[in-house]
Protein backbone atom coordinates (compact mmCIF):
# COMPACT_ATOMS: atom_id res chain seq x y z
CA UNK A 1 0.00 0.00 0.00
CA UNK A 2 1.44 3.32 -1.03
CA UNK A 3 0.91 6.36 1.10
CA UNK A 4 0.84 10.01 0.24
CA UNK A 5 3.14 12.33 -1.63
CA UNK A 6 4.55 15.55 -0.23
CA UNK A 7 7.01 18.01 -1.73
CA UNK A 8 10.23 19.75 -0.67
CA UNK A 9 13.68 20.35 -2.16
CA UNK A 10 15.66 22.31 0.37
CA UNK A 11 16.83 21.20 3.78
CA UNK A 12 15.47 24.49 5.13
CA UNK A 13 11.98 23.17 4.32
CA UNK A 14 12.66 19.65 5.55
CA UNK A 15 10.92 19.69 8.93
CA UNK A 16 7.78 21.46 7.78
CA UNK A 17 7.55 19.42 4.60
CA UNK A 18 7.83 16.12 6.41
CA UNK A 19 5.02 17.24 8.67
CA UNK A 20 2.93 18.26 5.66
CA UNK A 21 3.61 14.87 4.09
CA UNK A 22 1.42 13.24 6.67
CA UNK A 23 -1.49 15.23 5.30
CA UNK A 24 -0.79 14.11 1.75
CA UNK A 25 -0.26 17.57 0.34
CA UNK A 26 1.87 18.51 -2.63
CA UNK A 27 3.45 21.82 -3.62
CA UNK A 28 5.11 22.77 -6.86
CA UNK A 29 7.83 25.15 -7.97
CA UNK A 30 11.58 24.84 -8.20
CA UNK A 31 11.96 23.76 -4.57
CA UNK A 32 10.22 20.42 -5.07
CA UNK A 33 11.07 17.01 -3.72
CA UNK A 34 9.07 13.87 -3.09
CA UNK A 35 8.44 11.85 0.03
CA UNK A 36 7.06 8.39 -0.64
CA UNK A 37 6.46 5.46 1.68
CA UNK A 38 5.34 1.88 1.27
CA UNK A 39 3.15 0.60 4.06
CA UNK A 40 4.63 -2.68 5.24
CA UNK A 41 5.53 -1.52 8.75
CA UNK A 42 4.99 -4.15 11.48
CA UNK A 43 3.95 -6.72 8.88
CA UNK A 44 4.12 -10.46 9.55
CA UNK A 45 6.54 -10.78 6.64
CA UNK A 46 8.96 -8.40 8.33
CA UNK A 47 8.80 -10.21 11.66
CA UNK A 48 9.33 -13.62 10.07
CA UNK A 49 12.37 -12.46 8.10
CA UNK A 50 14.11 -10.77 11.02
CA UNK A 51 13.36 -7.27 9.73
CA UNK A 52 12.69 -4.55 12.27
CA UNK A 53 9.24 -3.68 10.97
CA UNK A 54 10.25 -0.01 11.06
CA UNK A 55 10.30 2.41 8.15
CA UNK A 56 13.68 2.86 6.48
CA UNK A 57 13.96 6.50 5.41
CA UNK A 58 16.18 6.83 2.35
CA UNK A 59 17.47 10.18 1.10
CA UNK A 60 18.57 10.52 -2.52
CA UNK A 61 18.28 12.79 -5.57
CA UNK A 62 16.19 12.66 -8.78
CA UNK A 63 19.28 12.00 -10.87
CA UNK A 64 20.99 8.86 -12.20
CA UNK A 65 22.17 7.61 -8.80
CA UNK A 66 18.65 7.69 -7.36
CA UNK A 67 16.86 5.91 -10.21
CA UNK A 68 17.39 2.35 -8.86
CA UNK A 69 15.87 3.35 -5.51
CA UNK A 70 12.73 4.71 -7.16
CA UNK A 71 12.58 1.82 -9.62
CA UNK A 72 12.78 -0.79 -6.84
CA UNK A 73 10.09 1.10 -4.93
CA UNK A 74 7.75 1.32 -7.93
CA UNK A 75 8.27 -2.36 -8.80
CA UNK A 76 7.31 -3.30 -5.26
CA UNK A 77 10.61 -5.01 -4.46
CA UNK A 78 10.89 -3.46 -1.01
CA UNK A 79 7.26 -4.17 -0.18
CA UNK A 80 7.47 -7.76 -1.40
CA UNK A 81 10.49 -8.29 0.86
CA UNK A 82 8.61 -6.89 3.85
CA UNK A 83 10.62 -3.66 4.06
CA UNK A 84 8.85 -0.33 4.46
CA UNK A 85 10.89 2.29 2.57
CA UNK A 86 10.28 6.02 2.57
CA UNK A 87 12.06 7.99 -0.17
CA UNK A 88 13.00 11.63 0.45
CA UNK A 89 14.46 13.61 -2.47
CA UNK A 90 16.92 16.52 -2.39
CA UNK A 91 18.42 18.83 -5.00
CA UNK A 92 22.09 18.06 -4.23
CA UNK A 93 24.24 16.04 -1.86
CA UNK A 94 24.82 18.83 0.68
CA UNK A 95 21.21 18.86 1.98
CA UNK A 96 21.28 15.05 2.04
CA UNK A 97 24.22 15.32 4.46
CA UNK A 98 22.31 17.87 6.53
CA UNK A 99 19.26 15.62 6.71
CA UNK A 100 21.45 12.73 7.85
CA UNK A 101 23.01 14.99 10.46
CA UNK A 102 19.57 15.98 11.71
CA UNK A 103 18.51 12.33 11.93
CA UNK A 104 15.69 12.91 9.44
CA UNK A 105 16.79 10.03 7.19
CA UNK A 106 18.42 6.65 7.90
CA UNK A 107 20.24 5.92 4.64
CA UNK A 108 21.71 8.13 1.91
CA UNK A 109 22.16 7.14 -1.72
CA UNK A 110 24.17 10.16 -2.71
CA UNK A 111 27.12 11.59 -4.58
CA UNK A 112 30.51 13.06 -3.91
CA UNK A 113 29.30 15.28 -1.06
CA UNK A 114 28.96 12.06 0.96
CA UNK A 115 32.67 12.29 1.74
CA UNK A 116 32.05 15.20 4.11
CA UNK A 117 29.49 13.17 6.05
CA UNK A 118 31.74 10.12 6.22
CA UNK A 119 34.55 12.29 7.63
CA UNK A 120 32.46 12.95 10.75
CA UNK A 121 32.62 9.31 11.86
CA UNK A 122 28.84 9.23 12.37
CA UNK A 123 28.01 6.97 9.44
CA UNK A 124 28.77 3.58 7.91
CA UNK A 125 29.55 3.20 4.20
CA UNK A 126 27.58 0.09 3.20
CA UNK A 127 27.63 0.02 -0.59
CA UNK A 128 28.92 1.50 -3.83
CA UNK A 129 26.36 3.35 -5.92
CA UNK A 130 26.16 4.30 -9.58
CA UNK A 131 29.28 4.75 -11.69
CA UNK A 132 30.06 7.95 -13.60
CA UNK A 133 32.37 7.17 -16.51
CA UNK A 134 32.08 10.66 -18.01
CA UNK A 135 29.44 13.32 -18.71
CA UNK A 136 30.07 15.86 -15.93
CA UNK A 137 32.28 18.64 -17.19
CA UNK A 138 33.42 22.29 -17.12
CA UNK A 139 32.48 24.56 -20.04
CA UNK A 140 33.73 27.88 -21.42
CA UNK A 141 32.23 30.23 -24.00
CA UNK A 142 33.43 29.92 -27.57
CA UNK A 143 35.15 33.32 -27.41
CA UNK A 144 36.98 32.62 -24.12
CA UNK A 145 40.76 32.93 -24.03
CA UNK A 146 40.80 29.71 -22.01
CA UNK A 147 40.04 27.53 -25.03
CA UNK A 148 42.94 28.84 -27.11
CA UNK A 149 45.47 26.44 -25.58
CA UNK A 150 45.50 22.71 -24.86
CA UNK A 151 45.54 21.98 -21.14
CA UNK A 152 48.12 20.17 -19.03
CA UNK A 153 45.94 17.02 -18.88
CA UNK A 154 45.15 15.42 -22.27
CA UNK A 155 41.62 16.30 -23.31
CA UNK A 156 41.52 19.59 -21.38
CA UNK A 157 41.97 23.21 -22.42
CA UNK A 158 43.45 26.26 -20.71
CA UNK A 159 46.60 27.49 -19.00
CA UNK A 160 47.65 28.95 -15.68
CA UNK A 161 47.56 32.44 -17.18
CA UNK A 162 44.06 32.12 -18.64
CA UNK A 163 42.43 30.27 -15.72
CA UNK A 164 43.94 32.24 -12.83
CA UNK A 165 41.43 34.69 -11.38
CA UNK A 166 38.50 33.27 -13.32
CA UNK A 167 35.08 32.55 -11.81
CA UNK A 168 33.49 29.11 -12.02
CA UNK A 169 29.76 28.65 -11.46
CA UNK A 170 28.48 25.53 -9.69
CA UNK A 171 27.36 24.11 -6.34
CA UNK A 172 29.86 23.71 -3.52
CA UNK A 173 30.70 20.30 -2.02
CA UNK A 174 29.72 18.48 -5.20
CA UNK A 175 31.38 16.92 -8.22
CA UNK A 176 31.31 20.37 -9.81
CA UNK A 177 33.43 21.79 -6.99
CA UNK A 178 35.82 18.85 -7.13
CA UNK A 179 36.29 19.25 -10.90
CA UNK A 180 36.93 22.96 -10.51
CA UNK A 181 39.67 22.39 -7.93
CA UNK A 182 41.31 19.58 -9.89
CA UNK A 183 41.13 21.61 -13.11
CA UNK A 184 42.87 24.59 -11.49
CA UNK A 185 45.37 22.30 -9.80
CA UNK A 186 46.38 20.85 -13.19
CA UNK A 187 47.86 24.28 -14.00
CA UNK A 188 49.63 24.59 -10.65
CA UNK A 189 46.89 26.84 -9.25
CA UNK A 190 45.22 26.41 -5.87
CA UNK A 191 41.65 26.96 -4.73
CA UNK A 192 42.43 30.57 -3.75
CA UNK A 193 43.43 31.45 -7.30
CA UNK A 194 39.96 31.12 -8.82
CA UNK A 195 36.48 31.98 -7.54
CA UNK A 196 33.84 29.30 -7.06
CA UNK A 197 30.46 31.03 -7.30
CA UNK A 198 28.06 28.74 -5.45
CA UNK A 199 24.76 28.09 -7.22
CA UNK A 200 22.71 24.95 -7.73
CA UNK A 201 23.01 23.33 -11.16
CA UNK A 202 19.88 24.83 -12.72
CA UNK A 203 20.61 28.33 -11.41
CA UNK A 204 24.25 28.13 -12.50
CA UNK A 205 23.28 27.04 -16.01
CA UNK A 206 20.82 29.90 -16.41
CA UNK A 207 23.32 32.43 -15.04
CA UNK A 208 26.08 31.18 -17.34
CA UNK A 209 24.06 31.35 -20.55
CA UNK A 210 22.96 34.84 -19.51
CA UNK A 211 26.63 35.91 -19.37
CA UNK A 212 27.62 35.46 -15.74
CA UNK A 213 30.86 33.74 -14.74
CA UNK A 214 33.78 32.61 -16.88
CA UNK A 215 33.27 28.86 -16.61
CA UNK A 216 30.43 26.51 -15.69
CA UNK A 217 30.96 23.20 -13.85
CA UNK A 218 27.89 21.08 -14.43
CA UNK A 219 26.24 17.73 -15.14
CA UNK A 220 23.62 16.23 -17.50
CA UNK A 221 21.30 17.36 -18.94
CA UNK A 222 23.07 20.73 -18.96
CA UNK A 223 26.24 19.27 -20.49
CA UNK A 224 24.50 18.08 -23.65
CA UNK A 225 22.53 21.33 -23.87
CA UNK A 226 25.75 23.32 -23.67
CA UNK A 227 27.35 21.16 -26.37
CA UNK A 228 24.37 21.77 -28.65
CA UNK A 229 24.57 25.51 -28.01
CA UNK A 230 28.25 25.75 -29.00
CA UNK A 231 29.92 26.04 -25.60
CA UNK A 232 33.34 24.38 -25.30
CA UNK A 233 34.21 21.57 -22.89
CA UNK A 234 37.49 22.36 -21.11
CA UNK A 235 37.64 19.51 -18.57
CA UNK A 236 35.53 16.47 -17.70
CA UNK A 237 35.16 14.29 -14.63
CA UNK A 238 37.22 11.52 -16.23
CA UNK A 239 40.16 13.88 -16.76
CA UNK A 240 39.76 15.43 -13.32
CA UNK A 241 39.65 12.13 -11.43
CA UNK A 242 41.77 9.93 -13.66
CA UNK A 243 39.30 7.12 -12.93
CA UNK A 244 35.51 6.54 -12.88
CA UNK A 245 33.62 8.13 -10.00
CA UNK A 246 31.46 5.84 -7.88
CA UNK A 247 28.67 7.27 -5.77
CA UNK A 248 27.96 6.32 -2.17
CA UNK A 249 25.43 4.44 -0.08
CA UNK A 250 25.83 5.06 3.64
CA UNK A 251 23.73 4.69 6.77
CA UNK A 252 23.49 6.06 10.27
CA UNK A 253 25.82 4.07 12.55
CA UNK A 254 22.97 3.05 14.83
CA UNK A 255 20.91 1.81 11.86
CA UNK A 256 23.84 -0.35 10.77
CA UNK A 257 24.28 -1.74 14.27
CA UNK A 258 20.61 -2.25 15.15
CA UNK A 259 18.94 -2.98 11.79
CA UNK A 260 21.45 -4.86 9.59
CA UNK A 261 18.71 -7.09 8.12
CA UNK A 262 16.82 -4.01 6.92
CA UNK A 263 19.93 -2.71 5.21
CA UNK A 264 20.65 -6.08 3.61
CA UNK A 265 17.17 -6.24 2.13
CA UNK A 266 17.44 -2.64 0.95
CA UNK A 267 20.76 -3.30 -0.82
CA UNK A 268 19.52 -6.57 -2.29
CA UNK A 269 16.54 -4.79 -3.84
CA UNK A 270 18.69 -1.84 -4.92
CA UNK A 271 21.25 -3.99 -6.74
CA UNK A 272 18.50 -6.09 -8.31
CA UNK A 273 17.10 -2.86 -9.72
CA UNK A 274 20.57 -1.79 -10.90
CA UNK A 275 21.07 -5.02 -12.83
CA UNK A 276 17.69 -4.78 -14.50
CA UNK A 277 18.28 -1.16 -15.50
CA UNK A 278 21.68 -2.05 -16.96
CA UNK A 279 20.23 -4.91 -18.99
CA UNK A 280 17.05 -3.21 -20.24
CA UNK A 281 17.98 0.15 -21.76
CA UNK A 282 14.42 0.86 -22.91
CA UNK A 283 13.07 0.43 -19.39
CA UNK A 284 15.87 2.55 -17.95
CA UNK A 285 15.12 5.30 -20.45
CA UNK A 286 11.39 5.21 -19.80
CA UNK A 287 11.47 5.17 -16.00
CA UNK A 288 14.30 7.68 -15.73
CA UNK A 289 12.72 10.27 -18.03
CA UNK A 290 9.33 9.86 -16.36
CA UNK A 291 10.83 10.32 -12.89
CA UNK A 292 12.93 13.30 -13.92
CA UNK A 293 9.91 14.98 -15.50
CA UNK A 294 7.83 14.38 -12.37
CA UNK A 295 10.52 16.21 -10.41
CA UNK A 296 10.74 19.20 -12.74
CA UNK A 297 13.91 18.18 -14.61
CA UNK A 298 13.84 18.70 -18.37
CA UNK A 299 15.48 15.75 -20.11
CA UNK A 300 15.39 15.18 -23.86
CA UNK A 301 15.78 11.87 -25.66
CA UNK A 302 19.30 12.91 -26.63
CA UNK A 303 20.11 13.81 -23.01
CA UNK A 304 18.98 10.37 -21.92
CA UNK A 305 21.06 8.64 -24.58
CA UNK A 306 24.12 10.56 -23.39
CA UNK A 307 23.41 9.66 -19.78
CA UNK A 308 23.16 5.95 -20.54
CA UNK A 309 26.54 6.08 -22.30
CA UNK A 310 28.33 7.86 -19.47
CA UNK A 311 26.63 6.54 -16.33
CA UNK A 312 26.12 2.88 -15.45
CA UNK A 313 25.06 0.90 -12.40
CA UNK A 314 26.90 -1.51 -10.18
CA UNK A 315 25.68 -5.09 -9.99
CA UNK A 316 26.72 -7.65 -7.39
CA UNK A 317 29.21 -8.97 -9.96
CA UNK A 318 31.11 -5.69 -10.19
CA UNK A 319 31.16 -4.80 -6.49
CA UNK A 320 34.43 -5.14 -4.55
CA UNK A 321 36.42 -6.10 -7.63
CA UNK A 322 39.90 -5.14 -8.77
CA UNK A 323 38.37 -2.64 -11.18
CA UNK A 324 36.12 -1.13 -8.50
CA UNK A 325 37.65 -1.48 -5.01
CA UNK A 326 35.03 -0.96 -2.31
CA UNK A 327 34.71 2.72 -1.37
CA UNK A 328 37.67 3.79 -3.52
CA UNK A 329 36.11 7.05 -4.74
CA UNK A 330 35.27 8.29 -1.25
CA UNK A 331 38.73 7.35 0.03
CA UNK A 332 40.58 9.11 -2.80
CA UNK A 333 38.39 12.22 -2.74
CA UNK A 334 38.71 12.35 1.03
CA UNK A 335 42.49 12.43 0.75
CA UNK A 336 42.31 15.14 -1.90
CA UNK A 337 39.95 17.36 0.08
CA UNK A 338 42.11 16.95 3.17
CA UNK A 339 45.09 18.20 1.17
CA UNK A 340 42.93 21.16 0.11
CA UNK A 341 42.03 21.97 3.71
CA UNK A 342 38.34 21.16 3.08
CA UNK A 343 38.40 18.23 5.51
CA UNK A 344 40.28 18.33 8.80
CA UNK A 345 43.34 16.07 8.82
CA UNK A 346 42.18 14.58 12.11
CA UNK A 347 38.90 13.53 10.44
CA UNK A 348 40.43 11.75 7.45
CA UNK A 349 40.76 8.37 9.25
CA UNK A 350 37.00 8.42 9.83
CA UNK A 351 36.39 7.90 6.11
CA UNK A 352 38.36 4.66 5.96
CA UNK A 353 36.92 3.57 9.31
CA UNK A 354 33.39 4.04 7.93
CA UNK A 355 33.92 1.42 5.22
CA UNK A 356 32.07 -1.83 5.92
CA UNK A 357 31.56 -4.23 3.02
CA UNK A 358 30.04 -7.01 5.16
CA UNK A 359 26.53 -6.64 3.72
CA UNK A 360 27.80 -6.55 0.15
CA UNK A 361 29.96 -9.62 0.79
CA UNK A 362 26.98 -11.43 2.32
CA UNK A 363 24.84 -10.64 -0.72
CA UNK A 364 27.58 -11.81 -3.08
CA UNK A 365 27.94 -15.05 -1.12
CA UNK A 366 24.18 -15.66 -1.27
CA UNK A 367 24.36 -15.12 -5.04
CA UNK A 368 27.28 -17.53 -5.36
CA UNK A 369 29.71 -14.81 -6.42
Amino acid sequence: MKRKVGVLMSIVLLASSLAACGGGTSSGGNSASTVQSGGTESSGTAAESGLSGKTLRVGTMPVTLGVPVQYAYDKGYFEDAGLDVEIVLFATGAPVNEAMGAGEIDVAVSGMASVYALATGLYTYIGDGSITLDGEAIYARSDSDIIQKEGAIPGTKGSAETVKGKSILGPLATTAHFMAIKYAESFGLNADEFTMMSMDYAQAYQAFIMGDGDLLATKPPYTSQLEAEGYVRVCGISEAMGSPMVNAIYSQNDIFEERPEDLEVFLECYYRACEELNEDKDTRKQVSMKWYEENGITFSEADMEDEMKTKIYHSLKTLSTEEYPFGFTMLSIGEFFTEQGMIETSNLPNIEASMNSSIVEELKAKAGL
